[in-house]
């Protein structure tokens, strides 16, 4: 089963167990890594991939890409595998190099952590910068 997905609304992904089956919905890695950028110092919001505007509150589905495949293994131990990527507006007068960094290790970690599934790839497109304390 080869399973691709795109702003985690398409169908959700099994695993059978001796205890029975478990479900994690696309919805679910889509929340997991939007939550994990939003959280990331220096974020300050999600811009959309089309016009670079911030589309946080809006339809943060236009600035965060998500794919997920199975693994080739024909066997129980198989796991899913995911590639994100996501379109910030960060905030004026910090390290970029340090931020993307930071985010791409919190998004790796929080969806490793809850859903088990092989994280391949965070890419991190800064779209904008924001001025959001004018001392």
């Amino acid at each position: 089963m080869h399973m691709v997905t795109k702003n985690g609304l398409q169908a959700a992904s099994e695993a059978i167990s001796s205890a029975g089956e478990i479900v994690i919905a696309p919805r679910v890695v889509f929340t997991l890594a939007l939550n994990a950028a939003l959280s990331t110092y220096g974020v300050v919001g999600i811009a959309s991939r089309f016009t670079g505007s911030d589309c946080t509150h809006t339809d943060p589905r236009r600035g965060l890409e998500m794919t997920i495949a199975d693994d080739d293994a024909e066997n129980a131990d198989s796991h899913k595998h995911v590639a994100i990527t996501v379109h910030i507006i960060a905030e004026y007068g910090v390290r970029v190099r340090a931020v993307t960094s930071s985010l791409q290790h919190q998004i790796q970690y929080g969806i490793e952590r809850s859903t088990g599934y092989v994280v391949d790839a965070v890419n991190v497109h800064v779209s904008n910068l924001r001025v959001t304390n004018a001392d």
